[in-house]
């Protein structure tokens, strides 16, 4: 049964009750709690509910599933398919291998930057949110399900700081060498844990780690999951530099942190057609200041810049278009385009909210209390919006 409730899910610029809810300040008994909810951290591949599992041979017998087998990884840490298959093949199109797919948004809009952080949450994401916040922008957070296990505070004021949540797996790995029960265990148990923390919020995109997708990973993950895949055209390599500003590319990355400036601000000054999507970290202190650093050039250019949802008018989430929209209440990760649908059916005022009316590339309104969210009811964080955000994020983290 499908339910459709009211609420709040990101009043910005609010803040947590001292006890358990500063992202700095979570109980031992939670994280113990999140351990034995989930899978163990950083285990590539975790075992997938079987629902799961019906649900991705539903989608084979239905023929939505292409028969690709996995990629090999190579001793260089690329990958391979057997017997000299060609992964660049449109029949593959595998985008470690040089193919790009027409379905993958790779691209923004003219103009339009798409701000989006991988790897998160980290220590480091409490310098880039409490950025974000003062520069009045919103991000997309491409979060590791394993990371929001480890720190479930910091996801927590990504969320009620209006951040946009999308998935990156459970464990970074090489999405294509893994079998199909492994693939189910990346991206369903990354979409449960955000599920469960979020106020039952549902991510429509995913971004594969070191963009490692071929035609079988895209079509469990849209058809399985209801997940857009997103890539990026321009790599910062931001994730080379360790906590100690050192490189581990060699000369496949910036130096240190005035090498990742130089190249941030090559790419600020850039033709704006077409548009940008910046491949960006929130690992550390040195990844986070490349962004921060590049950011008053990145407003003097006058680049638009959005979380990647909002450069297409598209909804944040496959049941809520915002994290300030209502949310249609959900009883699984699975795809949710029919429970949507049926939701809509017995709530008719919902689908105003899940509707995306403007053409792709026209301008977004911006919310008075944030840039880069999406249109709608802007909600200026009244009392009672706050009582309730603080409210649903105590139940949230006590329940576990």
């Amino acid at each position: 049964m499908v339910l459709a409730c009211w609420t709040v899910g990101g009043v910005r610029g609010t803040t947590h009750p001292d006890i358990n809810h500063d992202p700095r300040i979570v109980k031992l008994s939670t994280r113990q709690a999140l351990t034995n909810k989930y899978p163990p951290p950083d285990i590539p591949g975790p075992t997938p509910k079987t629902e799961w599992v019906d649900a991705l041979n539903r989608q084979k017998e239905a023929g939505n599933i292409p028969n690709i087998k996995p990629s090999i990884k190579t001793a260089d840490g690329n990958i391979k398919y057997e017997n000299g298959i060609n992964g660049s093949d449109p029949s593959i199109c595998s985008w470690t291998i040089g193919c790009r797919s027409p379905t993958d948004i790779t691209d923004a809009p003219a103009g339009m930057m798409g701000i989006s952080f991988d790897d998160g949450p980290e220590p480091a994401s409490s310098q880039l949110m409490q950025f974000l916040k003062s520069a009045n922008q919103t991000a997309t957070h491409f979060m590791i399900g394993s990371r929001i296990q480890q720190y479930p505070g910091d996801f927590a004021t990504a969320v009620s700081q209006g951040g946009h949540i999308a998935v990156h797996t459970w464990s970074h790995p090489l999405m294509t060498t893994l079998n199909d029960k492994a693939v189910l265990g990346e991206l369903g148990w990354s979409l449960q844990i955000i599920f469960d923390l979020s106020g039952g919020r549902l991510p429509a995109f995913w971004r594969p780690p070191f963009g490692d997708v071929d035609n079988r990973i895209r079509a469990i993950a849209k058809n399985v999951f209801g997940l857009q895949t997103v890539i990026w055209n321009h790599d910062t390599n931001d994730w080379c530099l360790t906590p100690q500003n050192t490189n581990t590319c060699g000369k496949g990355g910036p130096s240190d942190e005035a090498a990742l400036d130089l190249e941030m601000s090559n790419f600020v000054n850039m033709t704006k057609n077409p548009g940008l999507i910046i491949l960006e970290h929130e690992l550390t202190t040195h990844s986070v200041h490349g962004f921060t650093h590049a950011w008053p050039a990145i407003r003097k250019a006058g680049w638009d810049t959005r979380p990647i949802p909002s450069l297409f008018n598209m909804p944040w989430y496959q049941n809520a278009n915002g994290n300030l929209d209502e949310v249609i209440q959900l009883n699984s990760v699975l795809n949710a385009s029919s429970a949507v649908a049926s939701a809509r059916a017995h709530f008719p005022d919902s689908s105003k909210i899940m509707s995306a009316s403007s053409p792709p590339n026209s301008t977004v309104p911006v919310s008075p209390q944030v840039r880069g969210s999406t249109s709608g009811t802007s909600h200026q964080g009244s009392a009672f919006q706050m009582l309730q955000l603080i409210f649903g994020q105590a139940l949230i983290l006590l329940s576990l």
